[in-house]
């Protein structure tokens, strides 16, 4: 910024000189109001003479200028309390961020944390379903509920597949003395029951309210809710929902089954979802034992039953399965160490039903026409799909293609 010239200083001095006359001029006004006449028209003279002075200063160039810089320098000082106050709001928002992001950081060490905890304490795969979900209500304070106990078992049976990892039992929230819900939740999904109705639920992240400041989340199944404050282990099963699944063992093949000793029906069962997924329906899963309407096996697109007794399969038995296939608009499939009767065999092959008939190896053989089928067409892709790991060229130690 220029200096100022003795001029505009010259003018600045007396501008603060009238002004300050005229002050005293006001003062003599107003006490003069109220002491004489004479008093207050000095008072008005002094008041109305500096004023006029300063207004024809105003109009000077000098003044002017003083008045520029004057406003100049109001700006500038306005200017760096502003820049002062937005430093000193950009280190608050920084401070604020970085509180955040440690408990942030802090909050995933602890949830990983337990997540692994979970896990480790979890049954091993293929525990009893009453063993699993009694040790998952010994972190509730339900533990001592027999009730939920033989509740919970019945939705487990329905549709909780024998190799699920029961991660986490909960009950919904409730106003007065409604049943509360029941909330299953494994490493492929979840089960509810509900007023009487059960059903299978999989969890999305849209589902999932995480916990807020000062509030809870929770896990809301339609109009259900499953608040973590009083299941804070459901948090922390969600959580672990996809690395336990991701320990789960594969569940295709390009390869036949290899065969399994059978000795006792489970076994068979569990051989039978090793063909099944062989044969194309790679999400069959075993059913818990003794579950309702005879399904051994059950996908998404088929259904099962697997028989290990000393005499044939007959046609009732059979007819039986089809009505639940044709209910749940499903394939049906049939799995029977001692064979079929030979009706059995002729109304299945009318119906479209394949019969395997398998032996103390575990090895199905086809039985009728549709078994068959799919037999080959499985047999097919797992040659296609052979055929193509082979024909693509290993690399040598030198990264070229071997030829």
């Amino acid at each position: 910024m220029a200096p100022r010239s003795p001029g505009d200083a010259r003018v600045e001095l007396i501008s603060t000189v009238l002004a300050f006359v005229m002050v005293i001029g006001v003062l003599v006004l107003l006490v003069g109001f109220f002491v004489s006449p004479a008093v207050w028209a000095s008072g008005t003279a002094v008041f109305i003479l500096t004023g006029s002075v300063l207004w024809l200063l105003g109009k000077t160039p000098a003044s002017r200028r003083n008045t520029a810089r004057y406003e100049r320098d109001a700006a500038r000082r306005a200017r760096m309390r502003a820049r002062t106050a937005a430093r000193a709001e950009q280190q608050r928002q920084e401070a604020a961020a970085d509180i955040a992001e440690r408990r942030a950081r802090e909050a995933t060490r602890t949830l990983q944390r337990a997540v692994r905890e979970l896990l480790d304490d979890l049954p091993v795969r293929g525990t009893p379903q009453d063993q699993a979900i009694a040790h998952c209500l010994e972190k509730t304070l339900e533990a001592r509920d027999p009730r939920l106990q033989a509740e919970a078992e019945r939705l487990a049976r329905r549709h909780v597949a024998v190799d699920e990892r029961i991660l986490c039992i909960a009950q919904s929230e409730t106003e007065g003395n409604a049943r509360p819900a029941l909330l299953i939740l494994t490493d492929r999904g979840a089960a509810v029951s509900h007023k009487g109705i059960s059903y299978r639920f999989d969890p999305q992240p849209e589902d999932v309210s995480d916990a807020t400041e000062g509030s809870w989340g929770h896990l809301r199944v339609g109009e259900l809710f499953f608040r973590f404050f009083q299941y804070s282990r459901l948090r922390v099963a969600l959580a672990a929902r996809e690395e336990a699944a991701a320990a789960a063992p594969p569940t295709t093949s390009v390869h036949r089954p290899v065969q399994r000793l059978i000795r006792d029906a489970r076994d068979a069962e569990l051989v039978a979802v090793d063909w099944m997924r062989y044969l194309g329906f790679t999400d069959a899963v075993a059913t818990p034992v003794g579950a309702d309407e005879g399904i051994d096996v059950l996908a998404k697109h088929a259904v099962a039953q697997v028989k290990k007794e000393g005499s044939p399969t007959t046609r009732p038995t059979v007819q039986q399965l089809h009505g639940v296939a044709t209910a749940k608009q499903r394939a049906a499939l049939f799995f029977s160490m001692a064979g079929y009767t030979p009706p059995a065999i002729a109304w299945a092959s009318q119906q479209d039903i394949a019969l395997f008939q398998y032996d103390l190896q575990g090895t199905p053989h086809p039985v009728n026409p549709p078994a068959l089928s799919l037999l080959e067409a499985a047999d097919e892709q797992a040659s296609q799909a052979a055929d193509t790991v082979a024909a693509i060229p290993a690399d040598t130690n030198d990264g070229t293609a071997a030829t």
